[in-house]
């Protein structure tokens, strides 16, 4: 079996990667927050699941900068502090 070597083919990208959330993280100052709005609080998939972003996004910020989050659930959704 031989192979040939092309040049100028654009490279083929998977649908499974996903682009992540963008949060004003680095608009914030310390005591700031900011609400993700949840329709039903009590389904525990739907918080975890934006809980999980806003963890891969606190990550991505700490590579840069410096600070501190914190989440909470409330009536409306799940709020977003910066603590520090």
């Amino acid at each position: 079996m031989t192979f040939q070597i092309e040049s100028g083919v654009a490279p083929a990208y998977s649908k499974r990667g996903r682009k992540p959330t963008e949060f004003p993280l680095i608009q914030m100052g310390v005591g700031d927050s900011f609400l993700i709005p949840v329709e039903d609080t009590s389904n525990k998939k739907a918080v975890e699941s934006w809980r999980r972003k806003v963890l891969i996004a606190k990550k991505r910020f700490n590579e840069t900068y410096e600070g501190k989050f914190q989440t909470y659930v409330v009536e409306e959704g799940l709020r977003v502090w910066r603590t520090e």
